[in-house]
């Protein structure tokens, strides 16, 4: 019986060999094949190329979630999505929610609960109003009666001096334009132009692949067993290699 315990071993070993090299094939090739992509990454043009795909932006947090919200304004729309807030197709260095927006001598202003931005016609911001500055949070609409800024704050009032940092509380009704939803061919268009801004590059993809992250938890655990795969496969390789008779 001990006589046959060696070729017995043997076998065994030979069957975990083959089954292991099998299941583990796949990951170990990808991360062999990745590897080398990445060694060459600037001879590959990896860094010059762009991923654009959907899923993938919204792995690192580049797509807005939520339903986008609009209004126009004469020929411009302003998008809020999520917590960031677009000027036709561009975004724009305000975040919060797009409660109103307005076109006030040659600048527009666009609010949300706690601040309101005053664009120029460059599209640049010139001036950030908070509640430092405002009668009040949260603002609730802005609009334009009688060629005057018109303020809506905790449901009161406000004129806004042309300077915008005084406030004169007065009796009148403000006409409220609720943003409306993104129609579909605006939501594309607006997703296409974040895609095309925010692709990321392809070895920053393949390089998190290469690791696992891309995939989360089940992505470093597939590529830590492969490792350890790599490992039993090496050993039960060298258990089978045979040896000289002396």
């Amino acid at each position: 019986m001990t006589q046959h315990s060696p070729k017995r071993r043997r076998h065994v070993a030979r069957k975990w060999h083959r089954w292991l090299g099998l299941v583990a094939a796949v990951p170990i090739l990808w991360v062999a094949i990745s590897g080398i992509m990445l060694n060459h990454a600037e001879r590959l043009g990896l860094n010059e190329r762009m991923v654009t795909n959907g899923w993938i932006l919204k792995h690192y947090n580049q797509l807005p979630e939520g339903e986008p919200q609009a209004l126009v304004v004469g020929d411009r729309l302003i998008t809020g999505w999520g917590n960031e807030l677009f000027l036709d197709e561009e975004a724009i260095p305000l975040q919060g929610e797009l409660v109103g927006a307005v076109a006030y001598k040659g600048q527009l202003l666009i609010a949300t609960p706690d601040k309101i931005g005053v664009f120029d016609g460059a599209d640049e911001l010139l001036l950030e109003l908070d509640d430092l500055s405002l009668p009040g949070t949260p603002v609730q609409a802005l609009g334009v009666m009688d060629e005057k800024l018109h303020l809506k704050v905790a449901d009161q009032i406000f004129v806004l001096s042309e300077d915008f940092f005084s406030a004169e509380k007065v009796a009148a009704q403000l006409d409220v334009i609720e943003p409306r939803k993104l129609l579909a061919e605006e939501r594309d268009s607006l997703t296409k132009a974040i895609r095309t801004r925010r692709g990321m590059p392809l070895w920053r993809v393949i390089t998190d692949a290469h690791s696992g992250r891309l995939f989360g938890w089940p992505g470093w655990v597939v590529t830590d067993l492969s490792a350890v795969s790599l490992i039993v496969l090496t050993l039960l390789g060298l258990r089978l290699f045979p040896k000289r008779k002396s």
